[in-house]
């Protein structure tokens, strides 16, 4: 009894062994390993491809962030191999050295390789000059809160430019403005009791100018040249001159259509610090303040737009003749053509349906000649 069961245990782990075998050698035929058995390989079967030994060399790239204008310090860079096959002659850096002390043109993300064209030398012109584009140029122009949207156009924003100027008539001849003052001439010779012929032949004979002497305006007189008009109220001729010197005509206009902003305020350094000036006398409960240093950078006193050439002395003639500029922020992203029309008083008076009072004969009082909001303090009633 115990015999048959034995030979049934060695039975069972004979099978169990064939089964095992049978499924290794199952596997090497599926994966084409028919060497391991004996075999050779298979004619198809390709040879690994041995790994080529590429030739690599370091170049420079960002470890940080680097901020435009930043010089570039050891700790910022660093250097990673780089198959000298895909290399550009010339355009990467292979020495931290080389770029330790240069001054970055444009803000560099890390990892970034560092070329030549991305810094430049500490003392090797400005950076502004890279943010211009090519035939285009920059200038400034003074701005304040009411000529410049409250300071709210930034860098990269597109402004509009207006200008308003005054305008005179102005004697061709003389270039000066009209009207021209008149003078008193007279004859350098005695006529008292000399006929209008013999008069005549005087002024004949003495045809040129230095024959007439001119006998100059008083100063600051509004001696102008006048007219003679009828006066209804008499029926008789009065001449008459103006009262005050000719009044200039005010017009306005689009000057720029489209001007991107390159900067708002100064672009680098600092004021001076400049101590405070003594008053003669100074009341014991009142302390003087001193100065203190103001950064250019803090300074929005003036705006540089992008212009094109022709622009620019157009703007600069402008700001020489007096013409008041201010600026306009046109919207993000917009591009199109602005077509304005020049503003006068007349224009202003026909579009808004703006008419000229009529003349009666009752005013308000107390005359008011000039306009000016009230202020804070009109509005507060002080009692007794």
């Amino acid at each position: 009894m115990a015999a048959g069961k034995k030979r049934k245990s060695n039975l069972l782990i004979i099978i169990i062994l064939i089964i095992a075998v049978g499924a290794v050698l199952a596997y090497l035929v599926l994966t084409g390993n028919p060497g391991l058995l004996g075999g050779t390989p298979a004619a198809n079967q390709t040879e690994p491809t041995p790994t080529p030994n590429i030739d690599l060399v370091d170049i420079v790239i960002a470890s940080q962030s680097i901020q435009r204008g930043t010089l570039i310090t050891s700790d910022m860079v660093t250097t990673i191999k780089y198959p000298r096959s895909q290399m550009a002659e010339g355009v990467f850096y292979g020495n931290i050295d080389e770029v330790i002390g240069q001054k970055a043109k444009y803000d560099i993300e890390p990892t970034v390789p560092l070329t030549l064209s991305m810094v430049m030398a500490e003392d090797g012109g400005s950076l502004a000059s890279f943010d211009i584009p090519d035939g285009m140029t920059a200038m400034s122009i003074p701005v304040s809160p009411e000529t410049s949207v409250s300071f709210a156009p930034q860098t990269g924003d597109h402004v509009m430019v207006v200008g308003c100027m005054l305008l005179s008539d102005i004697d061709i001849d003389f270039q000066t403005r009209l009207p021209n003052n008149t003078n008193t001439t007279y004859i350098p010779v005695d006529i008292n009791g000399v006929s209008d012929e013999v008069l005549s032949v005087i002024l004949t004979a003495k045809g040129t100018s230095n024959a007439i002497s001119v006998e100059p305006s008083a100063e600051g007189s509004l001696n102008y040249y006048g007219r003679y008009e009828l006066d209804p109220s008499t029926n008789s001729y009065v001449y008459v001159t103006a009262s005050e010197a000719q009044r200039p005509r005010l017009t306005c206009q689009t000057i720029i259509q489209d001007a991107a902003i390159l900067k708002v305020g100064m672009f680098s350094g600092d004021v001076a610090t400049q101590p405070a000036a003594a008053p003669t006398t100074i009341p014991e409960s009142v302390e003087p303040t001193p100065m203190v240093g103001t950064s250019y950078a803090d300074y929005e006193g003036s705006v540089t737009l992008i212009l094109t050439p022709q622009d620019t002395l157009i703007l600069n003639y402008l700001l020489l003749s007096g013409t008041k500029l201010s600026l306009a922020l046109r919207s993000a992203g917009d591009a199109g053509v602005i077509v304005t029309d020049p503003v006068t008083l007349q224009y202003v008076m026909d579009q808004k349906n703006i008419v000229s009072p009529a003349k009666l004969p009752y005013n308000v009082e107390p005359r008011v000649d000039t306009l000016v909001y009230p202020g804070f303090n009109d509005y507060i009633l002080i009692q007794p």
